[in-house]
């Protein structure tokens, strides 16, 4: 019985060493044994040089390359303190907002202080600053409301003197036309300088009133994390999506964030979601990752594309590759599983519907191929230029016929039944003309009215190889057909 235990502990090692081989390629983990991180990430910020910032409950930390720096031994407000939130401005300067001593400004050598303003405005417990078009800051204070800095001028808003929800701000976003967004514990304000306008479970399709972040992507859609799912608004069009309708591992959405390809990144409490924005999802957990079993509440996509998720409790985890999605289906449209796609040294295998994933280094320029046992695939192969974020996708056709070449815009498949005697055409033009050409050049058999997917009896044709022509008012394709 010992002899069992000592195979199978020895077994269960050896595959757990290569599950986190293959994990330690693109994921990396950072606490406080291998960096200057508290265990509690709570901000995250990459500069205009890719230098990277990090807030935790012991302060503020630095990585630049491979290097580590922690910034509390060079500023006596940092030590021992919460840093909130993280912004870098238009002119690479760091915004900082902590528990107790409001915001701080570091330009990389001189700190900036407001500490009469914090005394005023009573800027304790800073939870968000966010930087609009006219380089005003947008300063969101828990349980203190919301307060607008334009470099001269300081100004405070709560809900008792303008239209604010909630004085208890989690997150604050700008969008196109300058609106301020403001996430809060009691619903979405938004606020163009003028007026406000609300958004709560009462009015709205808002699922929940806890706002913890917003993002707003190239189009100006509104992405919107809550308690209660992932929201997209364009315009006035609600969509959410939740564990009861997507693949989203859990409806508490922390944080959100977009990468190079315009793909939303999420951390939940229950692990990491990728999301095309359409109909695409990915899954990180601690299953299939070296991610914790912790709550991650916070994500951020540097320059380089790398992804970095911050946990409550155990440190940082880093993912440095680029994935790369696609489906296989045959003709029908119907998945097809077992298939193994290539690329570069990476494989994988289509799953059960069809999908197959891969991971592949940032700004990689890459070949995509399936390998279908001899059946026809099309695309035969997929080249993704300079990868820099996830791409969704990169399907591919698994025919049950052979796909004829020509002149022709459209795709035509030829479907043998050779045991039953007879072959069919798939095509898009309702009808074609249909000729066997022998090895010969001898025109052997014409069918001038030939209807897309009807039966062809060759059972009674002469065994040789024959060119078969397909002619549509689109062009001509033919294809080398063996009925030896």
């Amino acid at each position: 019985m010992k002899k069992i235990l000592i195979v199978a502990t020895i077994i269960f090692s050896f595959q757990f060493s290569i599950l986190n081989s293959v994990f330690a390629q693109n994921w990396t983990r950072f606490t406080m044994q291998n960096s200057e991180l508290g265990n509690s990430i709570l901000a995250m910020a990459s500069d205009k040089k890719n230098v990277k910032w990090f807030g935790t409950e012991l302060g503020m930390a630095r990585l630049t390359g491979k290097t580590w720096t922690d910034f509390s031994m060079f500023n006596e407000k940092l030590k021992g303190q919460y840093v909130n939130c993280l912004t870098v401005d238009a002119n690479n300067v760091l915004w900082i907002g902590t528990d107790d001593y409001g915001v701080i400004e570091f330009d990389g050598s001189r700190w900036t202080e407001y500490k009469d303003e914090m005394k005023r405005l009573q800027m304790k417990f800073i939870s968000k600053i966010a930087i609009d078009r006219n380089d005003v800051k947008w300063i969101g204070v828990t349980l203190g409301g919301l307060v607008r800095y334009d470099g001269r001028e300081w100004k405070k808003y709560t809900s008792n003197d303008s239209e604010l929800l909630s004085d208890f701000i989690l997150c604050v976003a700008v969008d196109k036309g300058n609106k301020k967004w403001i996430g809060t514990n009691d619903g979405l304000s938004v606020y163009d300088e003028r007026r406000w306008i609300s958004y709560t479970k009462q009015n709205s399709k808002l699922p929940d009133n806890i706002v913890p972040a917003v993002i707003i992507d190239k189009n100006d859609v509104k992405w919107i994390a809550t308690l209660g799912g992932l929201v997209r608004l364009e315009g006035t069009e609600w969509t959410v999506f939740n564990t009861s309708n997507s693949p989203i591992p859990c409806d508490q959405v922390n944080d959100l964030a977009f990468d190079p390809s315009g793909a939303i990144w999420m951390v939940t409490d229950k692990g990491v979601a990728l999301f095309d924005g359409k109909n695409r999802w990915k899954v990180y957990n601690d299953k299939n990752t070296i991610i914790p079993k912790d709550v991650l509440r916070r994500v951020m996509v540097d320059g380089q594309g790398s992804k970095w998720f911050g946990c409550s409790l155990q440190g940082l985890v880093r993912f440095i590759a680029q994935p790369v999605m696609g489906r296989v289906v045959n003709d029908k449209g119907e998945p097809v599983a077992g298939i193994k796609i290539k690329c570069g040294n990476e494989e994988a295998v289509t799953d059960a519907n069809g999908d197959y994933y891969l991971e592949v280094a940032t700004n990689a320029t890459v070949t995509v191929t399936p390998e279908a046992d001899g059946r026809t695939v099309e695309p035969a192969e997929i080249k993704l230029t300079t990868v820099k974020g996830a791409s969704f996708g990169n399907n591919f056709e698994v025919s049950s016929g052979m796909v004829a070449q020509g002149t022709s815009t459209e795709r035509v498949v030829v479907n043998p039944y050779l045991e039953q005697g007879y072959i069919t055409i798939s095509m898009e033009s309702p009808v074609a003309e249909v000729e066997f050409v022998n090895s010969q050049g001898v025109s052997i058999r014409t069918i001038p009215q030939y209807k897309n997917e009807a039966r062809i009896t060759i059972s009674k044709m002469p065994r040789t190889n024959y060119t078969l022509y397909i002619r549509t008012a689109k062009g001509e394709k033919k294809l080398l057909f063996n009925l030896k």
